[in-house]
């Protein structure tokens, strides 16, 4: 079990982990300090409950809009991977045409040859 010590708002915590987690784990600390200290810029001191509450908001919201558009996008992907279908059942009905006509064609053309050859 690994330890990781993290400073947040000039204040000292020490945090366990998984071993293995550790840099992520002051990755999202540094993250999280970040947003304290901008709030802390803009309101001062108004206690760290209430800091970390509004921090925890504030990244709840940027995750949140995070996630609307991860769905957003998914959606559009279905949508494409729909057209795509209809594409690829399109063209297969065009070859399928082509083929037909170049039969006929072919037959037509043999039987131009065989006239002429007689």
């Amino acid at each position: 079990m690994g330890k990781v010590t993290v400073n947040i708002n000039n204040r000292t915590f020490q945090i366990a982990c998984e071993d293995g987690e550790e840099a992520r784990l002051k990755e999202l600390a540094s993250f999280f300090s970040r947003h304290v200290d901008q709030l802390q810029g803009r309101f001062g001191h108004i206690g760290d409950a209430r800091i970390y509450v509004m921090a925890g908001l504030l990244i709840a919201d940027k995750l949140s809009d995070a996630l609307s558009q991860i769905e957003e996008i998914q959606n559009d992907v279905q949508q494409l991977q729909k057209k795509n279908d209809m594409f690829k059942e399109d063209s297969h009905s065009l070859e399928e045409l082509l083929l037909t006509d170049i039969e006929l064609l072919t037959n037509k053309l043999n039987e131009i040859s065989k006239s002429l050859s007689t």
